[in-house]
């Protein structure tokens, strides 16, 4: 059975844990209504609004910090790597999750058009759930599940991405793929705002999929519930992306997560794939557990 932790906020929490949540259809997910722009630049005001950050604090108090990413998948969850709190140091805490994020330095977000979104919002955890079988060593089985402590409402700037869970996309091979990786990862120009890795913006990179048996022989120890994609110097995801999902726009017109953001080496290094926890082999963990 997973283990389940409670936040020291789930006080908050408006709704009993006993009640079973489902996964929000296409079109209510997965919908990114900003034009792309391609190549680890910044991304538009609106685009990947299921994009979030994980907020972790000291459990005796200080400053706030930046280390992990996730992915809204429904009004009350969050998917993100289970690294980002088994790893953690014993003194730190997962504590709020920020969604609406785009520029770290400021609130509202405005461009240079002087388009200004929503001021972003910071939601209280309410409870998380790692994966049962999260190997520390090889960090396999790397995800795990946020509950927000309240329903989130959303908006331009704030939806969820869709999940594959219908059969055809469930039987797709990574090969030939082109995915798309959302974060404020380290970055060629190195640390840019305090307490984050990597960019001040909401950043966005083409990597394209790695079938597993070519991944394997940079990575022998991958199991099947792994992916792989990347392996183009500058192009990857890196530390400030942990926890991040990797999406694809499927022929629907909407966008889906087959990635979650786990470990690699090095960061853009030619031949070295990411590696991602791959989210249709943990479909039935993900549903069992949204309650």
């Amino acid at each position: 059975m997973p283990h389940l932790y409670c936040s020291p906020t789930a006080a908050d929490e408006t709704e009993s844990s006993t009640v079973k949540h489902s996964l929000p259809k296409p079109g209510v997910c997965g919908t990114n209504l900003a034009d792309r722009i391609l190549g680890g630049n910044k991304t538009a005001l609106n685009a990947y609004p299921w994009t979030a950050l994980l907020v972790t604090e000291p459990r005796t108090g200080g400053s706030e910090s930046f280390g992990c990413g996730g992915s809204l998948i429904s009004d009350w969850f969050v998917l993100t790597a289970g690294h980002c709190f088994r790893e953690l140091p014993d003194w730190a805490h997962v504590v709020r999750v920020r969604l609406g994020e785009w520029d770290l330095e400021s609130d509202p977000d405005c461009n240079d058009e002087n388009i200004c979104n929503d001021k972003h919002l910071d939601v209280n955890v309410g409870s998380y759930v790692v994966h049962e079988d999260y190997d520390s060593k090889n960090l396999h089985n790397d995800v795990a599940l946020i509950k927000l402590a309240k329903v989130v409402s959303f908006t331009e700037y704030i939806s969820p991405v869709c999940l594959p869970l219908a059969e055809n996309l469930r039987n797709q091979s990574e090969r030939g793929k082109i995915f798309t990786v959302i974060g404020w990862g380290t970055t060629e120009r190195g640390q840019e705002a305090p307490g984050v890795y990597g960019s001040r913006y909401k950043l966005e990179v083409e990597v394209p999929g790695v079938d597993l048996g070519t991944c394997r022989e940079s990575y022998p120890q991958l199991l099947d519930s792994e992916m792989c994609a990347g392996g183009e110097t500058g192009k990857d995801s890196c530390q400030g992306d942990s926890g991040g999902c990797l999406v694809a726009p499927e022929t629907d017109g909407y966008w889906y997560q087959y990635g979650v953001v786990s470990w690699g080496y090095g960061c853009g290094s030619e031949g070295l794939p990411g590696v991602y926890a791959r989210v249709i082999s943990f479909m039935d963990w993900i549903e069992e557990n949204m309650k």
